[in-house]
C-alpha cells in the first residue's frame, strides 16, 4: 500500500477509472488524503464516476443476457403468445415481453416492486387497470377525445404505478390518490418498456452495494460515504437521461428512485456502502 500511495495523482486517477463498483471508489478515497483529494475535485470526480458506471453497466442494453446479469437468473417474466395479457394490446410492447421479458424484481433500495406481475397475469386479473372511468376524472374535459389507454401495471413504487398507455408504448407514473384532471399522472418515466427495464437495470447494478447505517458510524465516515454516492447518482442520473431523457423531464419516478438510494427524504443518508466501516446489514 506504501507504493500504491506514492504513485503520482494521474495513476492514482486511472486506477480509480478502472474500478467497478462504487463501493471500491469509496474505500480507496479512505486510503490517504491525496486519494480522496483526487475523488472530490470537481474537475476529476465525474469522469471517474462516469468510468466506473461505464465499467459496471458493460453496454446496456434490452437483452436476455444484459437484464438477467443485472436482476438475476430467471428475473424475467415473459408472456405466452396464446395467453397475453389481457390489459395490453400495444403491439411493440408485446413484441419486447414474448422476445425479451420483464423483470419480475423487489428492489427495496429504490422501493420498486413488480413481482406481483406473473400472478395476476396467469390469474386473468386485473392490476388497478384504469376503466374509462377512471381515465375519466383524470383529464381535464377538453382532452377527453383522446383518452390515453394505461391499462396494464408493470409495477409499484410506494403506492403509485408504473403504467403502460396502450396506444403508444410510452409508460407514465400514475397516482391513484392524485385527484381530478391530470393530477394522477406524475409524468413518464421511459418512452417505450424496452428503455425503461435497461434505466432500472443500470439504476440497480450501481445501487448493489448499498446497505443500511449503523447507528455507530463515525461522523465523518458517514459523511464521506453520502458524499460519495450522491455525486456518483448525480453522474448515474445523468447517463439515464443521455439514454432516455424522460428521465430528467419532469419524472416523479425517478427521482423517488434517486431519493430512495439516498434513503428517501426522511432519512437522508440511510444507505452508504456494503462492507463500510461501522456498518451492518
Amino acid at each position: 500500500m506504501p507504493e500504491f500511495l506514492s504513485l503520482p495523482p494521474e495513476l492514482i486517477f486511472h486506477v480509480y477509472c478502472s474500478l467497478d463498483s462504487i463501493g471500491d471508489a469509496y474505500f480507496l478515497s479512505q486510503t490517504s488524503k491525496q486519494t480522496y483529494y483526487i475523488v472530490s475535485q470537481q474537475k476529476s470526480q465525474p469522469k471517474i464516476f462516469d468510468a466506473i458506471i461505464d465499467n459496471i453497466t458493460q453496454d446496456p442494453a434490452p437483452a436476455q443476457a444484459w437484464l438477467e446479469a443485472q436482476f438475476g437468473p430467471g428475473s424475467l417474466w415473459q408472456p405466452t403468445e396464446a395467453t397475453p395479457p389481457v390489459d395490453l394490446t400495444d403491439d411493440e410492447t408485446l413484441e419486447f415481453l414474448l422476445d425479451v421479458g420483464f423483470p419480475l424484481v423487489n428492489l427495496p433500495r429504490v422501493g420498486f416492486n413488480s413481482i406481483f406481475l406473473r400472478q395476476f397475469v396467469d390469474e386473468e386479473q386485473r392490476f388497478y387497470g384504469c376503466t374509462l372511468d377512471d381515465l375519466y376524472i383524470m383529464f381535464h374535459p377538453e382532452e377527453r377525445d383522446e383518452l390515453p389507454v394505461l391499462s396494464l401495471c408493470f409495477g409499484v413504487i410506494s403506492s403509485q404505478l408504473v403504467m403502460l398507455n396502450n396506444n403508444n408504448g410510452i409508460i407514465y407514473f400514475y397516482d391513484l390518490l392524485g385527484g381530478l384532471y391530470m393530477n394522477c399522472v406524475r409524468g413518464i418515466i421511459a418512452y417505450v418498456p424496452d428503455t425503461f427495464v435497461v434505466l432500472l437495470g443500470m439504476v440497480v447494478v450501481v445501487t448493489k452495494d448499498l446497505c443500511k447505517v449503523s447507528p455507530d458510524v463515525s461522523q465523518r465516515n458517514f459523511k464521506r460515504g453520502v458524499e460519495v454516492l450522491m455525486n456518483s447518482l448525480d453522474v448515474q442520473r445523468k447517463k439515464l437521461g443521455d439514454y432516455d431523457f424522460a428521465v430528467d423531464y419532469y419524472s416523479e419516478f425517478w427521482d423517488d428512485v434517486f431519493d430512495n438510494s439516498l434513503g428517501g427524504r426522511r432519512g437522508f443518508g440511510l444507505y452508504v456502502f456494503n462492507g463500510f466501516a461501522g456498518m451492518s446489514e
